[in-house]
């Protein structure tokens, strides 16, 4: 099944992922749990249109399995993740397709604070549900209804380090689950002025996804008008979150792992700082030049997270706006807790957001682009790809998809991990470097498409 992707399930409602399945998965998901001895499972949703149905589902699925389904509500992921890593009896799913579409929505599993990938659940469930004999559905469960934000908000304020000079953030919820951010950051002293923060799975301003540029449009205006110190948006599920300056120029996810590597350092120096094969090179230069050591890892938070833990790094952080702290926190992305500890570094400056990105060292970079490849060819592409480069006698890192590295700048070709799409991006040392690499990057990508009947 094409919804059984590399760290969660995810597909179009009710087409691809509706009601029914979601029952069987949670028979399938019951089963599993079962047999490891979980007795309870925490059960949240985002905002999505589709999320109840799929939600009360899934929980009838697994209630007739056995389990106990704790109904914590309408919430944000990471507060899944901070459930299941105070209580390690527990595991919890997420209802969700984080930054995709409105008609997207997925299920996302996790325990002790981390998420599970494909090898280690989803192949298992997968083939529960392929296999010829029946799910059992007759064991007798039960179903409460439990809140937990209070707690949760009063847990990230401890952990935040306390903050300088009085702040303004525009906080955009994208009409997500970040709906509470009003509250929190008002109570860690931040002028707060808030948009799009009422949750509609809609999404009728803009996509909830901080990588796309139009994300911005509403919190740059906003800066701009309330004069504020900077914007902060966040994606659909808040575990991903972006930044803009005083300017309402958003600062991009290098400049933002940049800032925060530095923060995580300055209270674990020397430590190891993990980052995806996406981030710029400036990146992993900068954490050398400040005395951290960084660990290439390939795309996908449940890669990361695995690698923070085992290199017992402070900082992880993806290009896409996912950032994880094990310096104070517990290691999983929280757009909300990174969003604090980005007003911390804003409000102990004595410089202007733009003039503390302008410092920071800098390549020049395309933005991601994600060209439409079907599931079952874009992994072919790829491959395609590497045998030619390799072939070639090019520098190819393999870590994740293909990163090719040529005198003066490199660039990525990889099958995206949520979506029938393959990602790119290019970077190089001046302008004119960069339009030749990124160039040949779509040019090759393109002929790997056409020459496996993919029209680019």
């Amino acid at each position: 099944m094409g919804i059984f992707r590399a760290y969660d399930i995810r597909g179009v409602y009710p087409g691809e992922l509706g009601p029914e399945l979601a029952l069987r998965i949670g028979l399938a998901y019951g089963s599993i749990a079962a047999a490891k001895g979980i007795r309870e499972v925490y059960l949240g949703r985002d905002a999505r249109l589709s999320g109840p149905a799929l939600a009360a589902a899934f929980a009838s699925g697994a209630m007739a399995s056995g389990l106990t389904v704790v109904d914590v509500g309408l919430v944000h992921t990471p507060l899944i993740y901070w459930l299941t890593a105070r209580d390690g009896s527990r595991e919890g799913v997420m209802v969700t397709a984080s930054h995709n579409p409105p008609e997207y929505n997925g299920l996302k599993v996790s325990y002790s604070g981390k998420a599970y990938h494909y090898e280690n659940l989803y192949r298992d469930l997968e083939s529960s549900l392929g296999a010829s004999s029946p799910l059992p559905w007759d064991r007798a469960g039960a179903y409460r209804s439990e809140g937990h934000l209070e707690e949760y908000m009063e847990d990230v304020l401890r952990r935040s380090p306390p903050p300088g000079r009085r702040v303004r953030a525009v906080v955009d919820s994208s009409n997500g689950s970040c709906w509470f951010a009003r509250e929190l950051f008002s109570r860690a002293g931040v002028d707060v002025v808030a948009v799009n923060s009422e949750p509609d799975g809609r999404f009728p301003r803009h996509v909830p996804d901080p990588l796309r540029e139009e994300a911005y449009v509403d919190a740059s205006r906003a800066v701009r008008e309330a004069g504020a110190d900077l914007g902060i948006v966040f994606d659909g599920d808040c575990d991903r979150v972006g930044f803009v300056d005083e300017r309402g120029v958003p600062i991009g996810g290098d400049a933002a792992a940049m800032l925060l590597a530095a923060d995580a350092l300055s209270r674990r120096p020397g430590s190891k700082v993990v980052l995806n094969v996406m981030m710029s090179k400036a990146v992993y230069d900068f954490v050398e030049s400040i005395g951290g050591r960084p660990v290439a890892v390939r795309v996908g938070h449940s890669f990361v997270q695995d690698a923070l833990e085992r290199e017992g790094a402070a900082f992880a952080a993806e290009i896409s706006g996912h950032f994880y702290f094990a310096d104070s926190y517990y290691g999983f992305d929280d757009a909300a807790y990174a969003a604090l500890r980005m007003i911390g570094i804003v409000s102990r400056s004595d410089r202007r957001l733009s003039e503390v990105v302008a410092s920071l060292p800098r390549y020049y970079s395309s933005p991601e682009s994600r060209i439409r490849c079907p599931d079952e060819v874009k992994f072919r592409v790829v491959e395609e790809l590497r045998r030619r480069y390799e072939s070639e006698g090019l520098r190819v890192i393999a870590v994740d998809g293909v990163r090719v590295e040529v005198e003066g700048g490199w660039w990525i070709i990889r099958a995206s991990n949520t979506e029938p799409a393959i990602v790119t991006r290019a970077e190089a040392k001046d302008p004119k470097a960069l339009e030749s690499i990124a160039s040949r990057a779509r040019s090759d990508l393109e002929s790997a498409m056409r020459s496996l009947g993919c029209t680019p």
